[in-house]
């Protein structure tokens, strides 16, 4: 899940600065579900917007996510009234939602959350990062624990000569990742695993921007 918080009520107004009246588009799976951008989040934005002096056409949260072009697309074109009497989108979604809007409106858009992370959920108070979406995945080589995310440095070949006690040298209330490595490897009887030397990262697979076509994938099989 992509984990979002809202911005302060004070830059969203100052973002919106000029702006007469204005349409909003929450996202029905992430922030939704994280609470901060479902049906409630968007009503309340809607009343604090109001009390800013910041007119509202309206809201609506997207049915599936946001950055699905095609959901986004149906829900501008079901309140094209409401958004053609507006003057600019807020949008209650990660990035990705917030530039898939401005790519189908023909309106000024702008962000009433700030992107974090993408996360395990262990509850829905309580979320840790656990993938940098790096693009060259090596939990199998790591008893499925990354390291790539869970270490500061992100070190690909066991914990760094600073870590003390089963813990971080860049932050000592933190565990090493290294060591939650072996200890799960051990538990598994995959301890040899540990001793293998992995090539360094190529990060051309971390090129931004990402984009995949896969159809052409298949085309080319």
């Amino acid at each position: 899940m992509i984990i979002t918080e809202q911005k302060e009520l004070e830059e969203i107004v100052r973002s919106l600065r000029g702006r007469r009246r204005v349409f909003l588009i929450g996202c029905g799976v992430c922030a939704a579900t994280w609470g901060t951008g479902g049906e409630k989040e968007a009503a309340g934005m809607e009343a604090r917007l109001k009390e800013a002096g910041i007119d509202c056409a309206g809201w609506i949260v997207t049915e599936e996510a946001t950055c699905d072009a095609r959901t986004t697309r149906r829900v501008i074109r079901r309140n094209r009234e409401a958004i053609a009497s507006s003057d600019a989108l807020l949008v209650l979604s990660c990035g990705a939602g917030v530039q898939t809007v401005a790519a189908l409106a023909d309106l000024p858009v702008y962000p009433a959350l700030n992107t974090l992370f993408l996360a395990r959920i262990q509850n829905l108070s309580v979320s840790d990062e656990r993938c940098r979406l790096c693009g060259a995945c090596i939990l199998a080589e790591t008893a499925a624990i990354c390291p790539v995310t869970l270490c500061p440095k992100g070190l690909a070949n066991g914990p760094c000569g600073g870590y003390e006690d089963g813990m971080c040298e860049v932050d000592r209330e933190r565990d090493c990742a290294w060591v939650a490595i072996y200890e799960r490897m051990e538990a598994l009887g995959q301890r040899g695993q540990f001793t293998v030397i992995r090539e360094p990262k190529d990060w051309r697979e971390d090129l931004h921007p990402g984009f995949v076509n896969k159809r052409a994938q298949k085309a080319s099989v």
